[in-house]
């Protein structure tokens, strides 16, 4: 008696874990593509739509390599678009799971973590919408301290974490909060009449990002920051103590973060400054922040342009 052999394909590894099973769903048309940033943005070679094609084809090393194994950060922009209503970040997750398993390591830069600084509060294990940080115990001259740790393969770089750490005990580089406050304080003779903290995700058109570098620099200076989540309060304090009249944090709308969750972090934050400057008596309206959502396109002159007008209304005006 003959018994047939099963063949246990890399589409079948994919299907087998939660989030992959819609894999063979995928005909190819390219709507994820065209909804995604990243291969506008950051990386050329980024395709969802040839990651699928890969694991059907059972081209696993080819699958393990591809930059959007590991560059998906789960907005799910092409997920609201899918005619197939294939939830394309779980697939890309389910791959990048046995990509991990099978030793390959995240192409991307983690942040890190200063031990020295660390004081094991977890705050960052709440706030990352990747879970990448976790604690764990180290022992210290006879003691157990706790510290955070980052997983390199579940870090996308966003920023938040950094942002959150009441210490500065995460770094990621380009965006510390030496670098941010550098490119505002004191840059010019005459401090601009505001600065704008733009998420880079969060303007989908050159166009919009053309426009914004335009305005003189004595009018507004922009600040590139990863995602909203990033911004700290005391970055807004800063530059208004420096002279600045006012700040205008720009990010993604709800249901639309790059980074899933950084849009709500931002709105909290700033929430909060808001109930602050009330309380000392300040004036709030003279920090804002936007959320623009992937259609709306020209929207962010039009937010600038009315930041500006409010900055040099008479004071009695805006009271």
């Amino acid at each position: 008696m003959s018994h047939s052999i099963m063949i246990r394909t890399f589409a079948d590894e994919v299907k087998s874990i939660p989030g992959g099973e819609h894999l063979e769903l995928c005909y190819s048309c390219g709507t994820c593509v065209s909804k995604c940033m990243i291969q506008q943005k950051v990386e050329p070679d980024y395709n969802p739509r040839r990651l699928l094609r890969l694991a059907i084809m059972d081209l696993k090393d080819e699958a393990f390599k591809s930059p959007t194994t590991w560059m998906c950060s789960e907005c799910d922009l092409c997920y609201q678009a899918c005619p197939q209503e294939i939830h394309i970040s779980q697939v890309i997750a389910a791959v990048k799971k046995l990509a991990v398993e099978a030793g390959y390591t995240s192409p991307l830069t983690p942040v890190s973590v200063d031990e020295e600084l660390c004081s094991g509060c977890g705050i960052c294990v709440m706030v990352c919408p990747y879970e990448a940080p976790s604690l764990y115990e180290k022992e210290h001259n006879g003691d157990l301290d706790r510290l955070s740790e980052v997983d390199a393969n579940k870090c996308m770089r966003c920023g938040t974490c950094v942002g959150a750490c009441p210490l500065g005990a995460i770094a990621r580089e380009g965006v510390s909060n030496t670098e941010i406050t550098s490119q505002f304080g004191y840059v010019i003779p005459h401090n601009p009449l505001l600065v704008a903290f733009v998420c880079d995700w969060s303007l989908r058109e050159d166009a919009d990002v053309s426009l914004l570098e335009s305005y003189p620099e004595d009018q507004v200076k922009i600040v590139h920051i990863p995602c909203t989540g990033r911004i700290d309060p005391q970055h807004a304090l800063m530059a208004l103590d420096s002279g600045i009249n006012g700040v205008l944090v720009c990010g993604c709308k709800p249901g639309e973060c790059h980074f899933k969750r950084g849009n709500h972090v931002a709105k909290c934050k700033i929430s909060l400054l808001d109930a602050m400057l009330k309380q000392m008596q300040l004036n709030d309206k003279n920090i804002r922040l936007v959320q623009i959502g992937t259609q709306e396109r020209g929207r962010i002159k039009y937010e600038v342009d009315d930041m500006l007008s409010t900055l040099k209304a008479p004071k009695e005006a805006i009271a």
